[in-house]
């Protein structure tokens, strides 16, 4: 791989996730908005690069660290003009990290320390504002007339030693230093055809995919031709799909919902995808999968077709392994066309969501019959994953040997040690630990959670498994505070979202955790069983006693813990024996189970709790360890 110095600007959405909740679509133009009005015209101004967006943020490389400092300003200027006239608690503002360092260069990504430390300057940077490390200060002092005040040494996680942060002032020096070419950038966009996407509430993951630092490799083309290069991650080319109309003026909507669609899995740090410009340039142009594969070094295309007739809409799309040729999912939509916004962002929600399901199971597939070293890391994180999915004592200890497996394989992969996480969390929840007290299997939980978002600081799955451990520590407005984090930084998790449910049901609000459940479900209709029993766990607390028990018949199989949450279900429906006879079962397969053990969970809620510990009791739980 190459490396080089490059200065680093992160960017990061302040309360994104409340604006979310206040005010969806608003917020999601908004961002949109300041990415194709603002953003994209000065970095382009200074010579930068956008290298990915991360959920609610940006990652941009600059050769020079003046330049990067001025892009800076100038977003932040623009931002707060944006924001001049607005309520507080409408404005999107941001905060901006700046660091000069070196970088490792994989395709089109950047990685390293130069990226980490960024970053942490990004989370202490004021809102609104700017913070700098002492390598960009250095270069920019006697360059740039600015007031830039001495922060002092600040210690942050994973570095040796503490870094010295600077805060930059947007005062009438840094509004002097904005170039009168930008304000160009303020003017209206010409379109508003495409519709955002990429919503916490929207896009969903039937299996939660992780970014793996293997080595490049090479893969042989269905052809026989040319190799592709590996780049580590799910390779992906979205193409312009095809108007079918042959009405130029209908363009708007083909390019719209192809663009969407490429936005929308833009927004997974697991997957490399090629830039717009780079797929488009193909458009109208006759290609084989396989040619545009080894042009643009991917392994995936996604390709379609958009036709009107009417007030009716048809759209189709196909995701192509173009290696083999083999089509791993099409599907046709047929719409009205009365709301072309809402099809257009129903289509790209769910594309988005079925693909980066699809993409999963492929690269798994690949992985089972390709070991190397470092995919062998992956494959056996993969396979921990698998078997912490269902939910019992002996496949949860089989998930935490094969993470430690990984690891041990690859002690950087930050996946593996976010599934460890996850097996020591549910070894405290549930007693599924092997020669591991539940405080220590708490301990080792947090440890490796910690240790993930270490190694990979803009990672969502290290902040996803801290905040499941967080609530279960007891500490609820923490937990909420990380899933929101998470969640920012991959909002395509339906997983994370689904998890996020259980601090609502904790606090009290069952209804609202209710409803964020339809929501996952309704655009993941491929979703795994575990969906329902969060469901229906959260209905029993709604006191929707017959949906909870109709959600929870729906899964394919009932795992041994969900007795203890159906059992009271069916005694508030007047079916105590049956509810009895359940518990009954539940408790000779875990004899150590008690209203002591119940009392641990962190609920705040002493209505949800005492409903919770009164229905076991009466179901014959007892109030101690037998």
């Amino acid at each position: 791989m190459e490396r080089r110095l490059a200065a680093i600007l992160a960017a990061d959405v302040i309360g994104y996730s409340r604006l979310i909740r206040n005010n969806e679509a608003g917020t999601l133009e908004t961002v949109k908005t300041h990415r194709e009005r603002l953003f994209e015209p000065i970095v382009s101004a200074r010579g930068g690069r956008i290298v990915k967006l991360m959920g609610d943020g940006l990652l941009i490389e600059f050769a020079s660290a003046v330049e990067a400092v001025r892009c800076a300003v100038e977003m932040q200027h623009f931002v707060g003009i944006e924001n001049k006239n607005l309520p507080e608690d409408a404005q999107v503002r941001y905060r901006v990290g700046l660091n000069v360092g070196d970088i490792v260069v994989d395709q089109d990504d950047i990685q390293g320390d130069g990226v980490n430390i960024a970053a942490r300057m990004e989370s202490l940077a004021d809102p609104a504002g700017i913070c700098m490390s002492g390598s960009v200060f250095d270069q920019v002092k006697d360059k740039l007339d600015l007031t830039i005040e001495d922060a002092g040494m600040h210690q942050v996680k994973n570095m040796a030693d503490p870094l010295h942060v600077f805060r930059l002032a947007l005062d009438a020096k840094a509004t002097a230093l904005v170039s009168p070419v930008m304000r160009s950038a303020a003017k209206p966009a010409k379109r508003r055809f495409a519709v955002a996407i990429g919503v916490v509430l929207a896009l969903a993951l039937g299996v939660v995919a992780w970014w793996q630092p293997w080595s490049p490799a090479v893969i042989t083309s269905a052809n026989g031709g040319k190799n592709l290069p590996a780049t580590g991650k799910p390779s992906i080319a979205v193409m312009a799909f095809d108007n079918l109309n042959n009405d130029p003026s209908q363009d708007y909507l083909s390019d719209g919902l192809s663009e969407n669609i490429l936005t929308a899995l833009s927004r997974f740090s697991d997957f490399f995808v090629i830039a717009r410009n780079s797929t488009f340039s193909y458009k109208d142009m006759p290609a084989e999968p396989q040619q545009i594969a080894q042009e643009l070094g991917v392994r995936y295309i996604v390709d379609g077709s958009v036709q009107i007739a009417g007030e009716r809409l048809r759209a189709n799309a196909q995701l192509i392994d173009a290696t083999t040729g083999k089509h791993l999912w099409a599907e046709q939509y047929d719409r009205n066309l009365q709301d072309i916004f809402q099809v257009q962002d129903e289509i790209t929600r769910t594309v988005a969501s079925t693909l980066s399901t699809s993409i999963n199971l492929a690269e798994y597939d690949r992985l089972k019959h390709q070991p190397t070293e470092s995919l062998g890391a992956y494959e056996l994180s993969t396979r921990a994953q698998e078997h912490s999915l269902r939910f019992n004592k002996i496949d949860n200890i089989q998930a935490q040997q094969l993470s430690e497996q990984a690891i041990a394989l690859d002690p950087d992969f930050a996946g593996a040690y976010a599934e460890l996480a996850w097996a020591h969390a549910f070894g405290y929840r549930f007693g599924w630990s092997k020669d591991l007290s539940r405080e220590e299997s708490l301990g080792l939980a947090l440890e490796m959670a910690r240790k993930a978002i270490d190694l990979e600081p803009l990672n969502f799955a290290g902040y996803a498994v801290l905040a499941y451990v967080t609530m279960y520590s007891g500490d609820l407005d923490r937990a909420v505070t990380l899933y929101d984090k998470a969640l920012s930084l991959n909002p395509n998790s339906a997983g994370t979202l689904v998890d996020s449910t259980d601090p609502l049901v904790y606090s009290g609000l069952a209804e609202e955790a209710v409803e964020r459940m339809r929501s996952a479900i309704r655009l993941n209709p491929h979703h795994p069983d575990w969906y329902l029993w969060n469901l229906g766990w959260a209905q029993y607390f709604a006191e929707d006693y017959a949906g909870a028990l109709a959600s929870i018949e729906k899964m394919n199989e009932v795992p041994d813990r969900l007795r203890r949450t159906l059992a009271p279900i069916l005694l508030r429906l007047g079916r105590e024996d049956e509810a009895k006879s359940m518990i009954d079962g539940f408790l000779e397969d875990n004899p150590s189970y008690s209203i002591e053990e119940a009392k641990n969970a962190p609920f705040e809620s002493e209505e949800y709790l005492n409903r919770w510990l009164c229905d076991l009791r009466r179901l014959g739980v007892p109030e101690t360890t037998r």
